[in-house]
């Protein structure tokens, strides 16, 4: 491995480089994005409809039961005379054991209020009669539904034991079947157990619905790169002038059209390479054929020149002009047939010496790192690259010196050409 190193002034970074979204990242945002989106949409609404079912369920149950008690209570129109002191009247006592009863067996509170939201009855605890009621007034508008002589149901409320509530609503009528009094019958909403239980379940399953699509995303991701690694490696190869590897194609997607696409393109510019290595070679060898013999003339028409002739000096400028000429073919020849490197153990220290030696001008010296290092290479090939590379150098550079040197990069040798260019400006 060999580089070629003109050492700028300006900034390696570039601040309005963006980075790049990796295909992974684009792969999770199209698969995973959506679909824990569309779940967590499903669950907010199933949420919603459990939550909405479990409650009007809760209250259709706490109606029937307060349409039960109503029918236990055969003196409404007694009941709703009664004034504070009359809570041992018999009557009052028969009417609350009955709805005690009741409450024991639903495991619900049952109470009776009057159209001005006071109490008439209660399961729970001891109150006077008349005394307000504070549930039955933050109900106003469900108990007027109910002395309406319809059936009713409270929103979910939260009591001070920290528990959630509700109520339903029914009306007790007197003998002529007007409405006296509403029965309440009010029990824990303990389906929020079981929404809780369902929002955990959800979490779970969502949780586990993120990390399968994270890891589909990651498999699919692998297995596109994969080709697409193998693709671009091929198109390395390509540019770089390798065209005697096929490209074959693995799959039979878009990535397999465009391997098959690649491979011939491939085959057409190495069946262009080689014509224009044919081409190449013909010109060389029309051109190397006159150019011998106006070589040999020049060198004739020298020889028949006495010495001390100043047409002698044109004659010697143009049999230098013809070896530049001839170098130029003799190039052109060696790239058209490309030979094989033959392999040899090199000693880098004289190699690099010979090149240093010759790159050297009157304006700038090419120097040498001390180094023991040998490798396997083509020393005319390498020869010949690293001189053109020194050369350049020389001609690039700004402070009279080139550097070579030859170090070891691994399991790499590293051989540079190292010059001071002319400084790239920043814009």
């Amino acid at each position: 491995m060999f580089s070629a190193t003109h050492a700028p002034a300006a900034a390696l970074y570039d601040p309005c480089v963006r980075p790049r979204a990796t295909l992974l990242v684009k792969l999770l945002v199209a698969l995973v994005v959506p679909v824990v989106a569309l779940f967590t949409l499903f669950a907010f609404v199933a949420y919603e409809v459990s939550r909405k079912d479990l409650d009007g369920e809760l209250g259709r149950r706490l109606e029937a039961i307060a349409a039960s008690a109503a029918t236990q209570i055969r003196d409404a129109k007694y009941l709703s005379q009664l004034s504070p002191g009359d809570e041992h009247e018999p009557l009052y006592e028969q009417a609350v054991a009955r709805l005690t009863a009741l409450a024991q067996a639903t495991d619900a509170r049952l109470f009776l209020v009057d159209a001005e939201h006071a109490s008439r009855g209660d399961t729970r605890e001891q109150v006077t009669i008349g005394t307000p009621n504070r549930r039955a007034e933050q109900d106003r508008a469900e108990l007027q539904r109910v002395f309406a002589g319809k059936l009713a149901a409270s929103v979910t409320f939260q009591g001070n034991d920290g528990r959630w509530y509700k109520t339903g609503y029914a009306p007790a009528t007197a003998a002529d079947k007007s409405v006296v009094l509403a029965v309440g019958a009010e029990a824990p909403a303990s389906y929020f157990d079981r929404l809780a239980d369902l929002r955990l379940r959800l979490l779970k399953w969502g949780a586990g619905l993120a990390i399968v699509s994270v890891l589909a995303a990651i498999i699919a991701t692998l297995l596109i790169t994969r080709n697409v690694r193998r693709l671009a490696h091929a198109a390395e190869r390509i540019g770089a002038g390798d065209l005697r590897v096929p490209i074959k194609a693995t799959s039979r997607d878009e990535l397999g059209t465009l391997a098959e696409t690649m491979e011939r393109m491939r085959m057409q510019l190495a069946e262009r390479d080689a014509k224009m290595q044919q081409m190449l070679a013909g010109i060389a060898h029309e051109v190397r054929n006159p150019l011998a013999g106006m070589t040999l003339f020049a060198g004739i028409l020298r020889d028949e020149i006495e010495q001390g002739d100043e047409r002698r000096g044109h004659v010697d400028k143009i049999n230098r002009e013809l070896g530049y000429l001839e170098r130029v073919v003799n190039d052109f020849l060696e790239y058209a047939r490309r030979p094989k490197p033959e392999l040899a153990d090199v000693e880098l220290a004289e190699l690099l010496a010979e090149v240093a030696q010759l790159a050297t001008t009157d304006a700038v010296t090419v120097t040498v790192a001390p180094t023991d290092l040998h490798a396997m290479l083509d020393r005319g090939q390498m020869r010949r690259a690293l001189l053109n590379l020194a050369k350049n150098a020389v001609q690039a550079s700004t402070d009279g010196t080139v550097r070579l040197t030859a170090t070891e990069d691994g399991d790499e040798l590293r051989i540079s050409v190292i010059n001071r260019g002319k400084e790239i400006p920043p814009e």
